[in-house]
């Protein structure tokens, strides 16, 4: 049996307009408000909306901060195997897994929320979303094993 291709986008469906400066008070941050929410919108082949996808529960939804133009990435982990600088600019649950939701209109849809994010400093920036696919197929190390004498 053969699978269709499938196209999964996704559609911003409240974007954030403001944010408060939190500077050096990470405890004293205010979230942006609104808060992004972004719906998941899977197609077939011929464009049609594909409802009850199997991928939802191995999907994840990645938040990143970009300058104002979206060219140029901020807070990116270096490629040396660092971590994010300890003063990064956007702050809070950065990651999303599909939650099913009704819009106001009733209808069943998948959504990624971002309701705990902040952003540092003052400026105008742009935010990414980054749609990953986790892997069915998990191999748990095995447990090490001692010889008893």
């Amino acid at each position: 049996m053969r699978l269709s291709p499938r196209n999964y986008s996704l559609e911003i469906v409240q974007q954030p307009e403001v944010s408060a400066e939190f500077g050096g008070q990470a405890l004293s941050r205010l979230p942006l408000a609104p808060p992004l929410v972004a719906q998941l919108v899977v197609r077939d082949s011929r464009g049609h909306v594909v409802e009850g996808d199997p991928e939802h529960p191995y999907l994840i939804c990645h938040l990143s901060l970009y300058t104002a133009d979206g060219l140029t990435v901020l807070d990116a982990a270096s490629h040396a195997g660092r971590h994010f600088p300890p003063n990064r600019l956007l702050y809070g649950n950065l990651v999303s897994s599909p939650h099913s939701l009704r819009n106001l209109q009733g209808r069943l849809g998948v959504y990624f929320l971002f309701p705990d994010v902040s952003v540092r400093a003052v400026g105008r920036y742009s935010l990414r979303l980054t749609l990953m696919r986790l892997s069915r197929h998990v191999r748990a190390p095995a447990p090490a094993r001692r010889a008893v004498s």
